[in-house]
């Protein structure tokens, strides 16, 4: 009776359910579909992981950062700037909360300005030819400020002023490209356009200076006393929320010159956040896209299951009557779904494949091909395909024979 046919056969699986019919080419197409916006959220998520385990260099918690701009009509003198920065930073030093305060021409993550530098020794080239570092003027407690390790040497002090003969503090990277099995420290560099030479004096541990993504390069600090700008950010350590501060900072510059703006009042954290704004936001949109695809999938492949289940009832129950067993049924109608997911799954993978390498420039720390990524989701789709399957397949095992028999 089964090969001979009759109403379920004419109208159920065989027909209906057909592989190569337009209900199993869309289940296929959904399967594949939220694969591929799954591996990309998963790539997202773990390149955004990544991204936040960053090494930083520096201790970025209950720091506060604002910037100081004074005007060179005001202050025409580098005696005048020195004095004004170090009253401010002295005020400010002693507020009640305060740990450490100092000032930096540049933040790290934001070091925007690269100044070419040569080591003495070196064969002389070009102003334009030579490498480029992070220049980035500071007063003294900067290093403490921000709890950048000493590597070797010391820190700038008081003494370090634009009556002393000129220093500077590197970074590791900068020693090892030219150091790498000798002292740095009394070694000399010029930097930028002086014609002078800088002897360092100390040696940190790299800081992230072009942002999260960029890998660190070579940094080279310089007393502020010796190489002034006009415009400085304040960094200032507190014991407890730096933002509860910002009151107490502000009118500690005032208190030094009334008329003195202040601008860019944000905590260290709220700069980092900055950054990882757009890879958060980018993740979240591809997080939402494929978790709404991987339902409609999971619903898509239920619905057709379902489907074929009550079209099949009458075959259900004559498998039932003949002697098969409820595991031999569950079995039939969950290999009969998960045949089509499997496929969707495999062609899921390759359109990944094809497609991954599209948004390789959003990711940081984890390849577009990442197998483990790949082989995760591809799981996880067919965990939730085998779910679809499995609750209409339930359904049918509970299929009376008499019942479907007196149907047929």
């Amino acid at each position: 009776m089964l090969k001979a046919g009759g109403r379920s056969q004419d109208e159920g699986f065989s027909r209906g359910f057909n592989r190569f019919g337009a209900r199993s080419l869309l289940i296929i197409a959904e399967m594949a579909f939220s694969l591929v916006l799954l591996v990309g959220a998963g790539l997202l998520i773990r390149s955004f992981i990544r991204l936040q385990q960053v090494p930083l260099g520096f201790n970025p918690h209950d720091l506060l950062t604002l910037r100081v701009s004074i005007p060179p009509t005001k202050y025409p003198e580098a005696q005048q700037k020195t004095a004004f920065y170090e009253q401010v930073r002295e005020r400010v030093a002693l507020l009640p909360g305060v740990q450490a305060a100092a000032f930096t021409f540049q933040l790290p993550l934001n070091s925007f300005l690269l100044a070419p530098y040569l080591v003495e020794g070196q064969s002389q080239v070009n102003y334009a030819e030579r490498p480029l570092a992070a220049l980035i003027s500071v007063s003294p407690d900067y290093f403490e400020t921000l709890q950048i390790p000493l590597r070797q040497g010391r820190f700038f002090t008081a003494r370090d002023n634009e009556q002393a003969p000129l220093v500077a503090i590197i970074n590791e990277q900068m020693a090892r490209r030219f150091w790498p099995r000798d002292n740095p420290i009394g070694k000399r560099v010029v930097v930028g356009r002086q014609t002078n030479l800088c002897e360092i004096v100390g040696v940190v541990g790299d800081v992230r200076s072009l942002g999260l993504t960029a890998e660190s390069r070579e940094q080279v600090f310089l007393p502020y006393a010796q190489r002034q700008w006009a415009r400085l950010n304040l960094v200032v350590r507190t014991a407890g929320d730096p933002l509860n501060l910002t009151a107490a900072v502000r009118r500690e510059v005032l208190a030094v010159d009334k008329g003195q703006p202040i601008t860019d009042v944000q905590t260290m954290e709220q700069n980092i956040a900055g950054w990882v704004a757009q890879p958060r936001l980018t993740m979240w949109l591809f997080g939402i896209f494929a978790g709404a695809a991987l339902l409609l999938a999971a619903i898509g492949l239920y619905g057709v299951m379902a489907y074929s289940v009550t079209q099949r009832t009458g075959e259900i129950g004559i498998r039932l009557a003949l002697g098969a067993q409820t595991s031999d049924v569950l079995k039939l109608v969950v290999w009969q779904g998960m045949r089509l997911a499997l496929l969707g799954v495999a062609c899921g993978v390759l359109a990944s494949l094809a497609l991954t390498h599209l948004m390789a420039n959003l990711l940081f720390g984890v390849s577009a091909h990442d197998p483990a990524t790949f082989a995760r989701l591809a799981l996880l789709l067919a965990g939730v395909a085998l779910l679809a399957c499995y609750l209409p397949a339930r359904k049918a095992t509970k299929v009376d024979p008499m019942i479907a028999l007196r149907y047929e």
